[in-house]
């Protein structure tokens, strides 16, 4: 192998090794958007107003 051929192999390595940390942290940064979205939905659910038996009728509504 001559050397231009080992700098070229090199340099697809660097490049294969550049892209997959790339599209690690793009799996990093889409899975604590998630995480922000989940936290959000606990924080609005512990927020909302509980369900309400109505003694006229045998199902549950919101007051």
């Amino acid at each position: 192998m001559d050397v231009s051929s080992i700098a070229g192999a090199s340099q697809m390595m660097q490049s294969s090794q550049t892209q997959q940390a790339l599209s690690t942290a793009m799996v990093k940064q889409a899975a604590e958007a998630q995480n922000k979205m989940a936290d959000l939905l606990a924080q609005n659910a512990k927020q909302a107003p509980q369900p309400v038996k109505s003694q006229d009728y045998g199902f549950s509504t919101f007051a």
